[in-house]
């Protein structure tokens, strides 16, 4: 078995892209909305800023969906210690998906690209918890 942390790196560093992610949003927020009371709704801040804005706000928000599931099989792996360097790989490669997920949402936002990255995300994930399960 290999060393449980570089199964957790992944998660680490999905986490820090986030934290990237928040950072922009953050300054977009800062730099558009003239009170930040504004803000205490998410339906008041809509079409503040430009658009890479908002679409920023909702890959922020997408990070705290779909990689929850990512994190819980990631994290129950190591603990369990059943893996091997497929799984870091799958780890890696759903991280990867994600920040390019993240790019074409606040980018060019092309809807039809960020479903198949989605679905790759799933794929991954689902592979991850199968082989937790039947390997």
């Amino acid at each position: 078995m290999d060393n449980q942390y570089e199964l957790l790196a992944p998660v680490f560093a999905l986490i820090l892209w986030t934290f990237v992610i928040f950072l922009i949003m953050a300054y977009g927020r800062v730099r558009f909305l003239k009170n930040p009371q504004d803000a205490a709704h998410t339906k008041n801040v809509k079409n503040v800023g430009p658009d890479w804005l908002e679409r920023t706000v909702d890959n922020y928000n997408h990070l705290f969906e779909q990689p929850v599931a990512f994190y819980a099989v990631t994290i129950s792996t190591a603990i369990i210690n059943n893996f091997d360097s497929i799984l870091i790989q799958c780890a890696w490669a759903f991280v990867f998906i994600r920040i390019i997920h993240s790019v074409v949402q606040i980018s060019i936002n092309l809807v039809v690209l960020r479903f198949f990255l989605f679905v790759a995300g799933w794929m991954i994930i689902a592979f991850m918890a199968y082989s937790q399960l039947f390997m």
